[in-house]
């Protein structure tokens, strides 16, 4: 019997066997080295760990970087009236501002086991590069919400292995050392939620124009699912993926109990409104102020600390007074020209109003700052002043009132000065208290001359005129540009007996670290309180029987200024104050000096002051002017333009001015005067 095909049949299986030594050799060593790559990766990560954390410095040691933080501006009585930043637009809040659901929906969508891990979720990086691998691309990130504050508050933004490891080291001891819920709170003050918003205070007034504590489970949501995209979640340019983020931070949040299915589906339903726009931060009712007092912080500060210090400013605004004097203003002026009002605290300098007529949304200029205009007659108490310093008794110093064509000097520009009242009616002999009253030019331009236009200079800016102010005769009229400010602040210096305070705008500054810096509140005497008390008397009669002789049918209380109507009447001003409060009152054309026929300082300044003092004193009790214990010296007036005294010659002035004021216009929006007594003159005091 044969054996021949045997052994080929032999050989066969023996090759079998042999390739499946061969391959069972390969698959065991295809596996350990599939075991040994990430056992060796591991072991080279744990030794980079171990490297890197020798390198590390402790949390204690690092200092987190200073994150931009909204500047913040309160009044006088602590009420938010403005926000300030730059590019970056943050306000810290404290916890206990964060509803709750916006916390719960964070961690639902953000890092579901932020309560469990120790800054560093080992299951969820497994988790997310599982997830990574299948999909072939990064769809999950692996970084707890611990360290993503840790990222932004203490790193930067560089990327790589590096950082991660110091990244993760970080958050591990920042976790011993912070509760869960001052890490949450801190991250959701840092984060990034788009549209230039930082934090969630920022995001719920950007979006919602809301605060943070006033959002809706809905609104908490939406806000939650940003900081993962917040251009590709967009509710402004995106609002569909959006409103499909929000729905899934609903669903994250019923699965993980955090809410029940049933408010999930309520509120994915409700209508999340967002605005397209943030919120105006200047265009309240102090739009012009926060202008100013951002101004003045610039240059304490600088701009990165006044836009993004997260400075608290309380400043001297009080916003009832605010509020009066736009409704005053806007209650007063007729159709066509603008209006401002500044008011200032004699005692202090503080700023307690900066009201303008126009819109800062259509013009940023700054009437009660900016605008430089002619003062008219509200000069003349200026010169009064002057001739008191120097020795003119206001009731028995008197001057001719006539047209004037006066002679300047050959080198004056022109020579000639030609002078005649506004009304061209002429008191004829009338001291130096009725021409006051009268608001007389050519008593004032005469009265002028004798003392020397340099003396009224000097005193203006002695008491509160910054403006530049030529020495020519005519400054005695108002001839010289002003702003309302500068001249809100000359007349608090009669308020203040003759104290005058540099305007301020700013109380007190605290800054993040808890530092405060107060503002100092320093006054100098700028003329004699004798002096003050009787040219203050002068203008209070002003209010009773001179061109502001209207004022009782708007306020009956203590009342002291001056009107002021320029050429063309282009320009009118109420200047006045009581003890309290001094305010000045413009009106005019801003573009231009155009003419207002019929309009003078006392058509319709008057009437806005008045009302305005009647909103913010009322009934309230303001005591009169108190006379010093030092009165003026005087001596017999022997100025060349002087005139004689009538016979006979009168020791106090007259109840009544000789001539009668020149009538002027009612405002066309004037209400019904309150009936009021026939007012009894104050005399202006003797000489001692």
């Amino acid at each position: 019997m044969s054996s021949g095909p045997a052994a080929p049949a032999a050989s066969s299986a023996g090759r079998r066997r042999s390739y499946r030594r061969r391959l069972g050799r390969w698959f065991v060593l295809v596996v350990l080295a599939a075991l040994a790559v990430p056992l060796v990766a591991a072991a080279a990560l744990a030794g980079a760990v171990v490297a890197v954390s020798h390198t590390t410095p402790s949390l204690a040691s690092l200092q987190s970087r200073t994150l931009a933080q909204n500047t913040v501006l309160y009044d006088s009585r602590g009420t938010v009236i403005a926000q300030l930043h730059g590019d970056t637009n943050r306000t810290v809040v404290s916890s206990s501002r964060i509803p709750q659901a916006l916390k719960d929906a964070t961690v639902a969508i953000e890092d579901r086991r932020f309560y469990v891990h120790h800054g560093v979720d080992f299951v969820g990086v497994a988790r997310a590069l599982i997830a990574d691998v299948l999909a072939g691309h990064v769809v999950q990130g692996g970084s707890t919400i611990t360290e993503q504050y840790v990222k932004n508050a203490y790193l930067s933004n560089e990327s790589g292995l590096l950082r991660k490891i110091h990244e993760a080291l970080l958050a591990w001891q920042l976790e011993d050392r912070w509760s869960k819920d001052q890490i949450l709170t801190a991250y959701l003050n840092t984060v990034y939620y788009g549209a230039g918003a930082y934090g969630v205070q920022a995001a719920a007034q950007t979006y919602f124009h809301k605060n943070v504590w006033q959002l809706s489970l809905a609104q908490c949501a939406l806000l939650a699912g940003l900081p993962r995209d917040p251009t590709g979640y967009s509710p402004i340019y995106d609002p569909a993926d959006a409103l499909a983020r929000r729905d899934l931070v609903l669903s994250a949040m019923s699965a993980q109990g955090y809410i029940g299915a049933s408010q999930a589906a309520a509120a994915s339903q409700a209508a999340t409104h967002v605005f397209a726009t943030a919120p105006p931060s200047q265009k309240g009712p102090a739009a012009y102020f926060v202008q100013y007092v951002t101004e003045q912080l610039i240059r304490r500060f600088g701009v990165a600390e006044t836009l993004q210090g997260g400075l608290k400013v309380y400043t001297s605004l009080d916003m009832r007074m605010q509020n009066d004097g736009i409704r005053a203003l806007k209650s007063t002026l007729p159709k066509g020209p603008a209006g401002a009002l500044v008011s200032i605290d004699p005692a202090n300098g503080f700023i307690r109003a900066m009201v303008a007529s126009t819109d800062y949304r259509t013009t940023q200029f700054n009437l009660a700052w900016q605008a430089h205009r002619q003062l008219g007659s509200a000069m003349k108490p200026f010169a009064l002043v002057a001739a008191v310093e120097a020795g003119a008794d206001p009731a028995t110093t008197y001057y001719d009132s006539m047209p004037l064509h006066l002679f300047l000097g050959a080198g004056s520009v022109p020579p000639y000065w030609n002078v005649s009242t506004f009304s061209n009616t002429y008191a004829g002999r009338i001291n130096l208290v009725n021409a006051t009253w009268q608001s007389d030019n050519t008593v004032y331009a005469q009265l002028a001359i004798d003392l020397g236009p340099a003396k009224i200079v000097a005193v203006a800016h002695r008491m509160g005129i910054t403006s530049p102010l030529k020495a020519y005769p005519s400054i005695v009229l108002g001839s010289e540009v002003v702003n309302p400010l500068e001249v809100a602040d000359a007349y608090a210096t009669f308020a203040a007996e003759g104290v005058r305070h540099a305007p301020q705008a700013i109380a007190s500054v605290v800054f993040p670290d808890g530092r405060v810096q107060r503002a100092r509140v320093h006054g100098h005497r700028a003329i004699p309180a004798g002096v003050a008390y009787v040219v203050d008397k002068i203008l209070q009669g002003n209010t009773r029987y001179g061109t502001a002789a209207a004022m009782p049918s708007y306020y009956s209380g203590v009342a002291a200024g001056k009107t002021g109507t320029t050429t063309d009447s282009a320009d009118a001003w109420f200047c006045g104050f009581d003890p309290k409060l001094a305010t000045a009152v413009w009106m005019g054309y801003p573009q231009a000096e155009v003419p207002m026929p019929g309009v003078q300082g006392a058509t319709y300044c008057v009437p806005i002051w008045g009302r305005y003092y009647e909103m913010v004193f009322g009934s309230q009790a303001i005591a009169d002017f108190r006379q010093p214990a030092v009165m003026p010296m005087y001596r017999p007036w022997t100025g060349p333009h002087a005139a004689g005294s009538p016979t006979p010659t009168p020791t106090v002035p007259s109840v009544s001015p000789s001539a009668t004021p020149t009538p002027t216009a009612p405002p066309t929006s004037a209400p019904t005067p309150r009936p009021t007594a026939t007012p009894t003159a104050t005399p202006v005091p003797s000489p001692t």
